[in-house]
């Protein structure tokens, strides 16, 4: 008997794992081929013009990523219910991308920007909680998510306020650019860690009274706390190593004005007793930090990252009974477990 091509499309029409790996790597090569020929022209043009390329781009994307143009809609669907119509959801998934599209230029031209153009730039509301975190040499654990610029936040805090910083970072598929993206961020002034390395790294960053900063609104199935009202797999990473050392854990946002420059928004410390770290502490912990992030993201929907499976694992069947709860099952304000279900499959 022939043995399968898993090379080949499979019956439903779908390519398999590793063809698709193969593809997306092809694909972030190519990416960086392009970024590395783009960047003498973006850094020498002007703002408005590369604004203007930035909208560009995501439109353009827009038009041809409609597997995840489908997926931003499914979850608009899902967080919103039928409070935005389809043609609203349309509309501001187009909106997304085009945030994006302009987050792509901006990373590319950051190493033109100067540090007296970063603080003209940039402003920001609530320093004061990332001092008071830090007062007595302590160490600052901060959380974010894929809203607003997350990059230029990395650049604002390490270049300008010179903060001693650590990120977390996943490394795409593609080798090459895994370097590019490490290059450039740790050309910005920050050190890099590749998510899943040890804590202990972490730990030890910590503890020397640095700054740690995570992304932290990824899919995972760790535990599962509410996100706009639907049980949804969160990391468990921060608040654990947040209780485990001790320290502050700051929720902080770089976000878009309507005139291009940017708010870093740094919000209250959450609430961390040191050496507490039981399942419900760490689930608690963790559903205040869902709930400071959704809350930014009704603030700013178009400038999140809606193009993400954030919902995935809470309709996996292996994890259906551990995510949702009779009482989560039954009284869902968006109609139930089955609605939601058909919301997210985009149905």
């Amino acid at each position: 008997m022939a043995t399968p091509d898993k090379t080949c499309p499979s019956g439903d029409g779908k390519f398999s794992l590793r063809s698709r790996n193969r593809v997306r790597e092809l694909w972030q090569r190519t990416t960086v081929l392009l970024m590395v020929a783009a960047a003498f022209p973006l850094r020498i043009c002007s703002p408005s013009l590369s604004g203007r390329i930035g909208i560009g781009l995501g439109k353009l994307a827009y038009r041809i990523a409609r597997r995840h143009r489908r997926r931003a809609c499914a979850n608009l669907h899902l967080a919103y219910g039928e409070a935005m119509s389809r043609q609203e959801r349309e509309n501001l998934t187009c909106r997304v991308f085009q945030h994006f599209g302009r987050c792509v230029v901006e990373f590319v031209r950051g190493p033109a920007l100067t540090e007296a153009e970063f603080s003209r730039m940039v402003t920001c509301e609530g320093w004061e909680h990332i001092e008071s975190a830090r007062a007595g040499g302590k160490g600052v654990l901060m959380f974010t998510g894929h809203i607003g610029n997350w990059e230029i936040l990395g650049r604002w805090l390490a270049g300008v306020r010179r903060l001693p910083l650590t990120v977390v970072a996943k490394d795409p598929k593609s080798p090459a650019l895994a370097r590019y993206l490490r290059a450039m961020r740790e050309g910005a002034g920050f050190a890099v860690l590749s998510k899943g390395e040890s804590a202990r790294s972490l730990l030890r960053v910590l503890r020397r009274g640095e700054a740690v900063c995570l992304l932290a609104d990824q899919n995972s199935a760790d535990l599962f706390t509410p996100f706009f009202g639907i049980p949804t797999g969160t990391v468990a990473g921060p608040a654990t190593l947040a209780l485990h050392a001790g320290v502050a854990l700051v929720p902080i946002f770089c976000v878009r004005k309507p005139d291009g420059s940017f708010l870093v928004r740094c919000l209250p410390a959450l609430p961390v007793s040191a050496g507490s770290e039981s399942g419900d502490r760490v689930l608690q912990l963790t559903a205040a930090m869902n709930l400071s992030l959704e809350r930014m993201i009704r603030e700013y929907p178009d400038q999140w990252l809606w193009l993400h499976n954030r919902w995935k694992s809470a309709f996996e069947e292996r994890n259906t009974d551990r995510a949702w709860s009779t009482d989560a099952k039954d009284a869902l304000a968006n109609g139930g477990f089955e609605e939601a279900r058909r919301r997210w499959q985009g149905r």
